[in-house]
């Protein structure tokens, strides 16, 4: 970006309710009329964590936040480019309230189509909504014992990780199937799965996804190279698979709501490629206008660490899947 990016602190708060609580830009601010999350200019010398601290106090006239990150990103969808530093606010001390003559609306998701949005507000929301984990099936092996063992694994690994995530993510990656196969075992594995809470993505055609009730499409590095949009309608979860910077620009720019960069460590499937490291995930992964789970040879307890790095979570098939 040519010009200057200005960083900007912007807290997300969340009610016992699950509402969100937005602001209506002020006519004599930029992006007047647009609806925000607050937040405000970082100062020189200021911390990210100091500076949310007194805008939210200044704004809407809370303090003692009790927050968590949840995504760092660049864009320049606005007047001007802006870095922001997006943090969840779940606790906090006072009653949100307009302190600058701004509005304010507590609002659940469902009803944030019904007013306008600052732009690259869905990629907060992406956030926001996608779980910290991603379980990536392994291959379904043939005979009926085979595939009992792999099912009974399934039922494991959604109970396992249902804890640490509600409505949690699946991969169902089969590439040595058929289409034909692959829709038959996609309609029993979704039907595991809802009994878990837990939301299925789909790697083959957008008919299929839609006519089994998919929560989305995931596609390969290869796949997303060809396109030029997004192939999915915004009702569903899209993912890319990505693996260096530009990759990860192109996934953004096609309108995906996430990728997965690999590989981080190294990995049993492809011990020939040489893990990028969390300090070369972290270069990689930038600040790319969309969440990003780190794979390849990650575990859950991993998740910490990415986080660390500006992950969305961890994603991956051996850490995740019972026996692997």
């Amino acid at each position: 970006m040519a010009e200057d990016v200005l960083d900007i602190a912007v807290g997300v708060l969340v009610d016992a309710q699950d509402r969100l609580l937005i602001a209506r830009r002020r006519a004599d601010t930029p992006g007047a009329g647009y609806w925000e999350f607050p937040g405000g200019k970082r100062e020189p010398g200021e911390t990210v964590a100091a500076c949310l601290s007194r805008e939210l106090a200044e704004e809407i006239g809370v303090t003692d936040l009790t927050s968590r990150s949840l995504i760092r990103f660049t864009h320049d969808r606005g007047p001007r480019p802006v870095r922001l530093h997006v943090a969840r606010i779940d606790n906090w001390t006072g009653a949100p309230a307009g302190q600058e003559g701004q509005e304010v609306q507590w609002r659940a998701q469902n009803t944030l189509d019904e007013v306008e949005l600052l732009p690259a507000t869905n990629v907060i929301l992406a956030a926001l909504n996608l779980p910290p984990l991603y379980i990536v099936t392994p291959p379904i092996g043939r005979g009926r014992n085979a595939r009992q063992s792999w099912f009974e694994a399934l039922d494991r690994a959604l109970r396992t990780h249902a804890g640490e995530s509600a409505k949690a993510f699946l991969r169902l990656r089969q590439p040595q199937l058929d289409d034909d196969d692959y829709a038959e075992l996609a309609k029993r594995v979704i039907e595991h799965a809802r009994r878990q809470r837990a939301r299925v993505l789909l790697d083959r055609s957008v008919s299929l996804v839609e006519r089994l009730g998919a929560a989305g499409l995931h596609c390969s590095t290869r796949r997303a190279a060809r396109m030029d949009k997004r192939p999915i309608g915004q009702g569903y979860w899209f993912g890319v698979s990505t693996h260096d910077a530009d990759e990860l620009a192109h996934a953004a720019d096609i309108g995906a709501d996430f990728a997965t960069l690999s590989p981080v460590a190294a990995t049993e499937t492809h011990p020939e490629t040489a893990p990028m490291g969390w300090p070369g995930f972290e270069e990689a992964r930038g600040e790319a206008a969309l969440p990003v789970y780190a794979l390849g040879g990650m575990r859950p307890d991993d998740l910490a660490t990415a986080r660390d790095h500006y992950a969305q979570g961890v994603a991956g098939i051996r850490g995740f899947w019972p026996g692997s």
